[in-house]
């Protein structure tokens, strides 16, 4: 686990060094190409640069708008958005109002999104009337820029999960989870491929995340795992200290790219930048091991 706070991660030679390599394959054509056949459903998944896979975004969800109570159906990074819009108003209107029962209700809706509510959905209520508290006390001690995981104090819950949440209660707070991690740690690892660098640095060492399989699969040979013979990558491994530093090293990483970079992400709605920046990672993350050659003709997939 790396213990670095936001002013020494920006400025570490490491970090700047990603960002300008990164910079030349954000939108440029022919870039990055990465491709995968998903699961569900059953279709075959490429990109050719960063935002490419931002425009092949897919999620199916399903969830439940916590103001009318209707079901909400989607797919798209646009249907998402419009969710997530919503989702952020009520669940900070009612923090801030201190409703529990609307709170815990947006809570639940944001987990049901993402396919996540399954024993968090325990944790949520368990959290009962203090609840707005709770998020009112996670977001000073996450605001504060000198923060610092070591002197982080144990009440934070964190996994996938709750980062869905923080997603909404925080600015430039994004989704880390098993997959955007894989991304990630795949980008640092060809980084250092094209660099030659003996390690992988630590301030780029994310964690990934275990995609789920239909039988056991070692973490050496799972999907989610970027690593090689020569560069190796944690796993998230349900450690929530871990997955909290993860996501704000990514928290940072992903906002400086956005910052000092220029790239059709900076086109987009800059409310939406950082999230598209995120949804790439998603979508990228899926499958990470290395496949068969790539074919030009993107109609075989």
């Amino acid at each position: 686990m790396v213990n670095i706070n936001k002013m020494d991660f920006l400025i570490s030679r490491q970090v700047k060094e990603f960002i300008v390599w990164i910079q030349k394959i954000l939108d440029a054509p022919g870039s990055f190409y990465h491709h995968y056949t998903m699961k569900k459903p059953a279709v075959g998944w490429s990109c050719d640069s960063i935002y490419s896979a931002f425009e092949n975004y897919n999620w199916k969800f399903r969830t439940t708008d916590p103001e009318s109570g209707n079901k909400v159906t989607g797919s798209s990074f646009t249907e998402s958005t419009k969710l997530f819009s919503k989702l952020y108003r009520l669940l900070n209107i009612s923090i801030e109002s201190e409703d529990c029962e609307k709170c815990t209700e947006c809570c639940l809706s944001i987990l049901e999104w993402g396919g996540v509510i399954s024993k968090n959905d325990k944790k949520v209520k368990g959290l009962g009337n203090d609840i707005c508290k709770y998020f009112k006390k996670v977001r000073i001690q996450l605001n504060d820029y000198n923060f610092c995981i070591e002197n982080s104090e144990d009440f934070i819950i964190m996994n996938s999960g709750f980062a869905k949440i923080y997603s909404l209660l925080l600015d430039d707070f994004i989704i880390y989870d098993g997959r955007v991690g894989a991304a990630l740690g795949l980008l640092v690892r060809k980084y250092c491929e094209d660099t030659e660098l003996d390690k992988v640095p630590c301030e780029l060492e994310f964690a990934w995340g275990r995609g789920k399989e239909t039988t056991y699969i070692t973490s050496q040979c799972n999907k989610r795992n970027p690593s090689s013979e020569k560069y190796k990558f944690p796993e998230l491994l349900s450690n929530p200290k871990r997955h909290l530093e993860n996501n704000l090293r990514a928290n940072w990483l992903l906002k400086e790219i956005i910052d000092t970079t220029q790239s059709k992400f900076n086109s987009l709605d800059k409310r939406i930048q950082l999230r598209a920046l995120e949804a790439a990672l998603f979508m990228i993350g899926y499958d990470v091991n290395e496949p068969a050659p790539y074919s030009a003709n993107l109609s075989e997939w």
